[in-house]
C-alpha cells in the first residue's frame, strides 16, 4: 500500500458513502464505534438492505483494509440490484484488502460456505457466494450455486443474470448463456446495471462489439458512468476502428480512478521504466517523437500488476490512442505521430487498484 495516510472522511469517500449525516469528523467518530458486521447481516436477513448497506459502510469506515465491511457491502447491494457498485467493491478488496490479507479470497469463500452449509437455500448467501465466484474466475462453481439459487427463485433478475454472464464467460454452454441474458433484460428492461453485466459478457465472454457498445451505451446513459463501462466502450470502438473515440473513453476511465498524477523522465525509443504503482496512482511519460515516427509502446509483464490501461495524448492534450488488453491483460500499441512534439503517455492498473511494479518499455 502506498505510505500516504488516508483520512477517516477520504475512507468514507472511497467507500462510496458515509454513515453519518454531518462533516463532523467527531460524529464520524461516533457513528463508526455503533456499527458491526454483524449487524448488518442481521439487516440483510431482514430484507433491509439499504440499510445494510449503510452499516457496512460505516463498518469499511473503521476497517478500511478488513474484509467483511465489504463482503457484506457487497452482498447487500447485489440484492438490491446494484451489480456495478459490487463489482467497484470487490476492486476495492483488490486494492486496500489484497495487500494486507492475501488470503481474503479464501476467507470470503469459506464463510459462505458456512452458511450454506446450515441453510443451503438461503437466497442472500447464494448470492454472495455466487458473485464471489464470478470475480474469482471460478465460473463453473458459481454456476452451480446460481441453479441452485435459481431452483428457488426462477425469476430472480440476479441468478438469470450472472449465470448468463459465466455461461458466457466460461464458453461452455453459450446459447443458455443468452438466454439467460435475455430472461435477465426481460425481467428488469430498464436497468442500467443489467446492461452493464450483459456489455461485460459480451466484451469478455463472447465477444460482440456491436452489442457490447449498444448495451454499454445504455448503462452509462442510464447513469452508470464508470471506469469499467467506460473500457467496454473502448473496446467496442477499437473493434470498430475507431481510435480517437475509444481513446477518450479509456482517458476517462483513467481519469475516474485517478487521486495522484505522477510525472516520470521522458521516455525514449529503446528505454524502459519500472513505475512503481499503488491504487490511485497514475504515471505521465512525456514521449518525444517527430512527425512519421512510430511510437510503440509495451507495458508489462509483471509478478504484481497484471492489468494495465494506457493512453496516449498529442502534444495540444487531446487523446489520439489508447490501449486496454492488447497483449493478455496488458496495453500495448503501435502509432504513428501526426506531429512532432512531447507527447504524453498516462498509464496505470485496470482501474487502478494495483499495487507493485510495472515496467513500460518505448521499443
Amino acid at each position: 500500500m502506498t505510505d500516504r495516510s488516508i483520512s477517516l472522511l477520504s475512507v468514507l469517500l472511497l467507500a462510496g458513502g458515509g454513515c453519518v449525516a454531518s462533516d463532523s469528523v467527531d460524529t464520524a467518530v461516533s457513528a463508526l464505534k455503533n456499527c458491526t458486521a454483524e449487524q448488518g447481516q442481521r439487516l440483510i436477513d431482514a430484507g433491509r438492505y439499504t440499510d445494510a448497506v449503510r452499516e457496512f459502510t460505516c463498518v469499511i469506515g473503521a476497517q478500511p483494509t478488513e474484509v467483511e465491511g465489504y463482503r457484506g457491502r457487497i452482498e447487500a447491494e447485489l440484492l438490491l440490484g446494484r451489480f456495478s457498485n459490487a463489482v467497484s467493491d470487490y476492486g476495492r478488496v483488490t486494492a486496500l484488502v489484497l495487500p494486507v490479507h492475501a488470503d481474503a479470497a479464501s476467507t470470503i469463500l469459506a464463510g459462505y460456505a458456512d452458511r450454506l452449509a446450515l441453510a443451503p437455500e438461503n437466497i442472500p448467501a447464494l448470492t454472495g457466494a455466487s458473485f464471489a465466484r464470478w470475480w474469482f474466475f471460478q465460473y463453473a462453481q458459481g454456476i452451480q450455486l446460481l441453479d441452485q439459487l435459481l431452483d428457488v427463485q426462477p425469476d430472480d433478475v440476479y441468478g438469470n443474470l450472472f449465470r448468463g454472464s459465466s455461461r458466457l464467460l466460461l464458453g461452455a454452454t453459450p446459447a443458455a448463456g443468452v438466454a439467460d441474458l435475455e430472461r435477465a433484460i426481460e425481467l428488469a428492461p430498464t436497468s442500467a446495471d443489467v446492461r452493464y453485466v450483459v456489455a461485460d459478457a459480451y466484451t469478455y465472454g463472447q465477444p460482440d462489439p456491436d452489442r457490447a457498445f449498444a448495451e454499454a451505451t445504455f448503462a452509462l446513459n442510464g447513469g452508470l458512468d464508470t471506469p469499467r463501462v467506460h473500457a467496454i466502450l473502448a473496446g467496442a470502438q477499437l473493434a470498430f476502428g475507431e481510435l480517437v473515440a475509444a481513446a477518450t473513453h479509456i482517458e476517462h476511465h483513467i481519469d475516474l480512478v485517478t487521486t495522484e498524477l505522477v510525472t516520470a523522465s521522458p521516455l525514449a525509443t529503446g528505454a524502459s521504466l519500472a513505475l512503481d504503482l499503488v491504487p490511485g496512482r497514475t504515471y505521465e511519460l512525456p514521449i518525444p517523437a517527430i512527425a512519421g515516427e512510430t511510437i510503440s509502446i509495451t507495458t508489462g509483464p509483471s509478478v504484481e500488476i497484471w492489468d494495465t490501461i494506457a493512453v496516449l495524448l498529442a502534444p495540444d492534450g487531446s487523446p489520439v490512442v489508447g490501449s486496454d488488453d492488447a497483449k493478455q491483460y496488458y496495453a500495448a500499441f503501435d502509432w504513428v505521430a501526426t506531429a512532432t512534439g512531447t507527447y504524453r503517455l498516462h498509464v496505470t492498473s485496470f482501474e487502478s487498484v494495483g499495487t507493485g511494479a510495472l515496467p513500460v518499455t518505448r521499443r
